[in-house]
């Protein structure tokens, strides 16, 4: 995986100077990239394959700071143990501005800067919104205990879940299969690639404080693969995420951990029938629900029966865009859209 790949889906952030910071963190990534084959199997490879499976190892630390008007600033360095590729002879240090990602040589002056583009500048936009609205956390990640109700929601999405005796969970959809093991902290996620590659993926975590949530400490990409003679090859990527170091002046972090309010809403699109289940912060109700034409603004009443999981039964809507709105007992207002087929 190309560095620039990798930052441009963690990192993309606007650069802000002179302002409070909020929040800072650190952290280090090492980076590990070989394979495994029985003996008879590296013999038969050719030359290509054999230079493709070698053991690589490449480590990043990064640094990133949310400023008080909920912008950041990111620098991402690499340090490389014979691990040539031509993207990394652009650069030992990314840093992102507010305008795009500048590339600094081993001589700290800036080599090469590469603009955003307009769905990157829309991202960044949308993130700054998103920290402002709900904080900021690392790492954050839930291990569900997967009530009746949440069950039933996901079975309208043909999503299976199941209890296993060891006590894990085991969630199916579609080629996908994920096992949450609530004990080790584990997510393990076995499925097809785009190639036709079967892989598997494991995700490690570590408790961050009381009720903070967890911190990512391990990721490994497994791709059972074959060479050109057929031998079975297992390509495997582990990354360690190392020494996290998070300074939160801003309570980002305790915010993140706040409850929402959630409202699901399936299926979607529909026919005018579906179901709507809400969960609400701070233990509140739903009030009152209307259906609001997006076009024309028109409204409809919908009685929930004092319930915050209810049933819709407007098959008669007319086709089009729609906003279901519903009203809290502490009077927040939820927006949710759905289609009408």
């Amino acid at each position: 995986m190309r560095l620039a790949t990798l930052s441009a889906s963690l990192f993309i952030h606007s650069l802000c100077f002179g302002q409070t910071t909020l929040y800072k963190q650190n952290n280090k990534i090492m980076e590990y990239q070989f394979a495994v084959a029985d003996s008879s199997a590296i013999r038969q490879m050719t030359e290509s394959e054999k230079i493709k499976f070698e053991l690589k190892y490449v480590e990043k630390s990064y640094t990133r700071t949310i400023n008080s008007n909920y912008e950041s600033t990111v620098e991402v360095k690499i340090d490389s143990n014979d691990f040539k590729k031509e993207w990394m002879t652009l650069a030992k240090k990314y840093r992102y501005t507010q305008s795009g990602i500048d590339m600094i040589g081993s001589d700290n002056t800036v080599s090469k800067s590469v603009p955003y583009s307009a769905e990157e500048l829309a991202f960044i936009a949308e993130e700054k919104s998103g920290i402002e609205a709900n904080g900021f956390h690392p790492g954050i990640i839930a291990f569900p205990t997967f009530d009746a109700a949440t069950i039933n929601l996901l079975s309208a999405e043909n999503i299976m879940v199941s209890n296993l005796p060891s006590g894990e969970i085991k969630v199916q959809q579609g080629g996908s299969t994920t096992i949450y093991n609530s004990f080790k902290k584990t997510i393990v996620t076995d499925y097809t690639d785009g190639d036709g590659i079967k892989c598997k993926e494991t995700l490690a975590y570590d408790p961050y404080g009381t009720d903070k949530g967890f911190l990512l400490k391990l990721k490994k990409l497994e791709r059972f693969v074959t060479t050109q003679a057929g031998k079975c090859i297992t390509e495997t990527r582990l990354t360690y995420y190392t020494n996290y170091d998070i300074l939160d002046n801003g309570n980002l972090v305790n915010k993140a951990m706040e409850k929402k309010d959630v409202v699901n809403l399936y299926p979607n699109p529909n026919d005018g029938v579906f179901t709507v289940a809400a969960s609400l912060k701070d233990d509140s109700n739903v009030a009152s629900v209307k259906i609001i034409n997006a076009i024309t603004g028109n409204q409809i009443t919908v009685n929930n029966n004092n319930q915050n999981t209810f049933l819709v039964n407007m098959p008669n809507l007319t086709a089009g865009n729609y906003v279901l709105q519903i009203v809290t007992s502490n009077q927040r207002v939820i927006n949710t859209n759905f289609i009408k087929n």
